[in-house]
């Protein structure tokens, strides 16, 4: 499920996956264990809403086609109507990456699909607390545990966490965040970061599917200031499996 953003990317590369739950709260514990890793060869359809700043274009994917042509355009009706950076990820959907320019940014779907994976699980870690008050299923604070290396070293300390269980027992939100700004590296700063990735269980399958993914980054880099403000959205969801 690893919808590559270039903020997302940098800031939360979670750590690896342990299946040890053993010390986190039960209803927690439960909601993180519905976790799907799927098959190479399965098949994946949806509708993909994506905004950009307040620009929209709608896309939808088809697994069975080859890539580079999986993507249809549904909205704009043509794409000389794109502009920006939604015209450079409709670039990127219409041409085949390999693993190196993959992993580089390029918008793509991860092997797992839009399935609650392990990857993602591997969010939740550290001071894990119950958060009172909550009026929707159960909220934990955590501390995210990014993987160790030269962009994310130190970074840990910078983030907050929010993990969210719906009444129906999986999770329904997960929320990163700086809660102030800070310094990652001398020559850059993250003024304010939020990630949000929404879930929910779809009958018939497996673990819950990924229905949105959202972005919100403002950054001061070699004396430039620039904001992110991106969102995806999922729908008509279709998953076959050999």
């Amino acid at each position: 499920m690893k919808w590559v953003c270039s903020a997302v990317a940098l800031l939360v590369t979670s750590a690896a996956y342990s299946s040890d739950l053993s010390t986190y709260p039960q209803p927690l514990a439960d909601a993180l264990s519905r976790t799907y890793e799927a098959p190479e060869t399965a098949v994946w359809r949806f509708t993909l809403d994506i905004d950009v700043a307040g620009e929209t274009m709608q896309v939808r994917f088809d697994g069975t086609q080859p890539d580079g042509a999986d993507w249809t355009l549904v909205s704009p009706a043509n794409a000389d109507a794109l502009d920006g950076e939604l015209a450079e990820m409709w670039s990127d959907m219409n041409t085949a990456n390999d693993d190196e320019e993959e992993a580089d940014g390029s918008v793509s779907i991860g092997r797992s699909g839009l399935f609650f994976d392990a990857e993602t699980a591997a969010m939740i870690a550290g001071d894990v607390e119950l958060v009172e008050g909550v009026t929707f299923g159960l909220s934990y604070r955590f501390q995210p545990v990014l993987e160790t290396g030269e962009e994310n070293d130190g970074m840990d300390e910078f983030l907050d966490g929010e993990v969210r269980i719906a009444p129906l027992g999986h999770v329904d939100q997960i929320r990163i965040f700086a809660p102030r700004s800070f310094k990652p590296h001398p020559a850059a700063r993250i003024h304010s970061f939020e990630m949000l990735l929404g879930f929910e269980q779809i009958e018939g399958l497996p673990a819950p599917v990924m229905t949105s993914m959202s972005t919100q980054v403002d950054v001061s880099a070699l004396f430039q200031r620039q904001q992110q403000d991106l969102s995806f959205r999922f729908s008509d969801v279709e998953y076959v499996e050999p």
